[in-house]
């Protein structure tokens, strides 16, 4: 029993007619006769009682239909979310981001829902190294994250350069006489530092910086996410250095300063893996963020 018997079957129940089924299916009639008492034999039972004058479908026939139908419907659904997802309007688009570029990533998306509004989107957060592992494991397509040295074997979309900042607790005050804080003015305070990850050289920077102007920073936590960093910081646990671009969002506990003496900066990009086949949803999406980024170059 295939698909094409169950399509012939159903045909002939509800035109109640051999030879009105072979009409609309295209076929002969006595072929069509044939399939079906093939689908008899095969299934071991009468499906359909045949009189000169009367047709009438058998218990097992009414059973049979009812699968079939079901069954059809079903196949004309998966061949409809096929072409959806091939189109980029529907589909599941798989995406990972790090805390540093979460809200270059809010953006993003709602541009794209308002192009794809069918289209389910996915989001997975974590550090550079854990975004790389679900590329390598296919559980994301595409990744938001900041430049890694050790991203040779991704594909590469670069996005505007960004330089850091100080974040402070609100509630401390203006602790800084100028808008421009230096390494020295750092030192004297509780320092909350991002923590060293596997291809960035923040951390390594951080220090040298402060090895340059000979000072010590008082480092009293350390975390590889960027979010408890900040958190920690509008609870008035210490200072920190951020990128600028991961303060888009209001944050009403924080104050934010120009840093001097550094000349570090930090490029966001989109990754995914190189020579990888992704979604048609991951490739709109792709395009979209390549596009935004251009308009924006351009007018800036």
């Amino acid at each position: 029993m295939d698909i094409k018997q169950l399509h012939y079957f159903k045909e002939i129940v509800e035109q109640e007619s051999i030879s009105k089924a072979a009409h609309i299916l295209h076929i002969a009639q006595p072929p069509l006769s044939q399939q079906l008492k093939r689908l008899e034999m095969e299934l071991g039972t009468t499906l359909i009682h045949r009189y000169r004058q009367k047709w009438e479908l058998t218990e097992t026939g009414h059973i049979l239909y009812q699968y079939a139908k079901k069954l059809l419907l079903s196949m004309d659904d998966i061949v409809r979310q096929i072409e959806e997802i091939e189109k980029g309007s529907a589909g599941t688009l798989r995406i990972g981001v790090s805390s540093a570029c979460l809200n270059l990533l809010v953006d993003y998306v709602s541009i794209y829902r308002k192009q794809f509004p069918d289209v389910k989107i996915s989001i997975e957060k974590g550090n550079s190294e854990e975004l790389l592992k679900k590329l390598d494991h296919k559980e994301i397509e595409v990744a938001l994250l900041l430049r890694m040295e050790n991203s040779a074997h991704c594909d590469v979309l670069a996005l505007k350069e960004q330089e850091y900042v100080v974040v402070s607790p609100r509630s401390w005050g203006d602790v800084f006489s100028s808008e421009h804080v230096t390494f020295q003015d750092l030192a004297k305070y509780p320092f909350i530092m991002l923590a060293a990850m596997e291809g960035h050289s923040y951390y390594e920077n951080v220090l040298k910086a402060f090895q340059e102007v000979q000072a010590t920073p008082n480092i009293v936590m350390e975390s590889k996410d960027l979010t408890t960093v900040i958190a920690m910081v509008s609870k008035g646990l210490g200072f920190s250095i951020i990128p600028r671009v991961a303060y888009a969002v209001p944050m009403d506990q924080l104050k934010i300063y120009e840093l001097q003496q550094f000349d570090f900066r930090v490029e966001p990009v989109m990754i995914k893996t190189k020579g990888e086949r992704v979604s048609k949803a991951a490739s709109q999406f792709w395009e979209l963020v390549d596009s935004v980024h251009n308009d924006v170059s351009h007018d800036s």
